[in-house]
């Protein structure tokens, strides 16, 4: 059998390294020739999984209509030199370019793994044009894999492409749960000791975030709902654990709440993720959109109830009044009291953080969703060679 051959594209070195490291570490494992293409990053090359090729493109983050054509011709030339057998694409704009490169270059097999839809949370002529892009990169896809079953039923309602071209893996999410990091066995421990560092009692209660700090993350929303309740409950903290790249989407009245309050703790990036969620009582996501919300189900492994917004994806990864709650997009007020039902109730809180851990167990393990990734894989693969010969004969 020839080579198996396969490139992740992304727009950030980051976005690979989080949900894709060991997805091609199995590859590799599995004799496949595993190609990462994504913006340039001198140090990415130091955290490179064994055997894997990295291609940098300048890409960028964020609206730059007039790159489009230069990356698109730049993959173009890549993907006719290189014969990849499959090209999987994530990320608004390595999605945008890689899937157009990809149909042109007559790749076989395109793949979207579609960790969220931009345009879910936009209004208007931004929505409209949102979408306009999104129905274009699913039409260049053969195959589009959504990270929740909600966001593949919320494309299919919004006609982005059909029943039969979309396609979860397992339960969803893009990588599942590393439950050899997010080890419920070490809380204790990781809990006594992180909340000595950053000066937390082991009677106060604290909620929790991990992400970037921004508006549509709805941060605006959990900080307002924290601010609203927390002078009747002095012994309540709120742990902020993120970067501040997009902190100025936040109202000022608020950080200016943050930085004042001593209830508000702000920890900066960091790999001690499960040692800080060791730490929380509560863990709340109330994001406007997210293609699945990877952190729900990390703070469930370690388990802790969690507070998400009704949006596709994060309902996807918890149980509504198993594993914790669910609120209104936006809702200030149904957020601070689903939050203050949780602090206040120490028996649900427990039951809730006990059926979180089992649950992410049973769900989400990384090591059985890779096994699915790895049959996914090996089926387009072989399926691919069977058409090709058919096609020579």
């Amino acid at each position: 059998m020839s080579k198996k051959r396969i490139c992740f594209v992304a727009t950030l070195p980051i976005s690979l390294k989080t949900f894709v490291y060991a997805q091609a570490e199995l590859l590799v494992c599995n004799g496949w020739d595993v190609t990462w293409i994504c913006g340039n990053d001198p140090e990415f090359y130091k955290e490179l999984p064994k055997g894997v090729k990295y291609i940098p493109l300048p890409f960028r983050r964020g609206i730059y209509p007039f790159d489009a054509p230069k990356m698109i011709y730049a993959l173009y030339k890549i993907f006719r030199r290189e014969y990849f057998d499959i090209v999987q694409f994530s990320t608004l704009n390595a999605t945008l370019y890689a899937s157009t490169a990809s149909w042109l270059a007559h790749i076989h097999i395109r793949i979207y793994a579609q960790w969220g839809i931009r345009y879910v949370g936009f209004k208007g002529i931004q929505r409209h044009i949102f979408k306009l892009i999104e129905y274009w990169c699913c039409s260049c896809s053969t195959i589009i894999e959504p990270d929740s079953l909600s966001n593949y039923k919320f494309s299919i309602d919004e006609k982005i492409y059909s029943e039969n071209k979309g396609r979860v893996i397992w339960n969803g999410s893009a990588c599942g749960v590393n439950l050899e990091r997010f080890d419920i066995n070490h809380k204790e421990i990781w809990r006594n000791e992180y909340r000595e560092l950053i000066s937390i009692k082991s009677q106060d209660l604290v909620i929790g975030f991990v992400g970037s700090i921004r508006s549509d993350k709805g941060c605006n929303e959990l900080i307002s709902a924290c601010r609203s309740f927390f002078c009747d409950m002095p012994t309540v903290r709120l742990l902020l654990v993120g970067d501040k790249k997009f902190y100025n989407t936040i109202d000022k009245g608020l950080r200016d709440w943050v930085t004042s309050s001593s209830q508000v703790i702000q920890i900066p990036p960091n790999d001690k993720i499960p040692q800080y969620m060791a730490c929380m009582d509560v863990f709340s996501l109330p994001s406007y959109r997210e293609g699945f919300g990877m952190a729900i189900v990390e703070a469930e492994a370690m388990g802790i109830p969690v507070v998400v917004s009704d949006i596709p994806g994060p309902i996807d990864a918890m149980q509504h009044k198993y594993t914790g709650l669910v609120v209104p997009v936006k809702n200030v007020k149904a957020l601070a009291l689903a939050l203050q039902t949780l602090l206040k109730d120490e028996i649900k809180r427990n039951a809730f953080g006990t059926a979180a851990s089992q649950y992410a167990k049973e769900k989400f393990d990384q090591r059985e969703f890779l096994r699915y990734v790895l049959a996914d894989k090996e089926g387009l693969f072989k399926t691919n060679i069977k058409a090709t010969q058919q096609k020579m004969s």
